[in-house]
């Protein structure tokens, strides 16, 4: 895995920009932070989603996006962990308008250069085997 070494960090801020967010999942199978009984590793959830109009469907994949871009950060020990890892601050910047909406923008902002903060500074590299 040398895709975690320190000087690959140039690399994920690539592949996280041409890939508008989706390089977190790839840094997410890259860590292992994919859990077995979760809800997203179940396809007849997908299936269903898919089928009734896809708006389910975009729903859960911005649901499952956060959730990886959460793990990700909690495994390169980004601070705030109890912040972000709290479904209940993701429900209540999504309903309260306008002030929670610019929360939910600066709260994934600082998840993903955090990310890419972390890397820089090696933090992924004891996750190397």
């Amino acid at each position: 895995m040398k895709l975690l070494k320190k000087e690959n960090w140039f690399m994920w801020l690539i592949i996280n920009m041409a890939s508008y967010g989706f390089g977190t999942i790839a840094l997410a199978v890259v860590l292992d932070c994919f859990e077995e009984d979760a809800w997203y590793m179940k396809w007849y959830y997908w299936f269903l989603a898919f089928c009734f109009f896809f708006f389910p469907f975009f729903i859960m994949l911005l649901v499952f996006i956060v959730t990886m871009t959460c793990k990700v950060a909690a495994k390169l020990a980004l601070p705030g962990k109890e912040i972000y890892l709290t479904p209940y601050i993701w429900l209540l910047l999504m309903i309260i308008p306008f002030i929670g909406w610019l929360g939910l923008i600066f709260l994934s902002l600082y998840l993903e250069i955090g990310i890419l903060v972390c890397l820089a500074r090696g933090k992924a590299e004891k996750y190397i085997k």
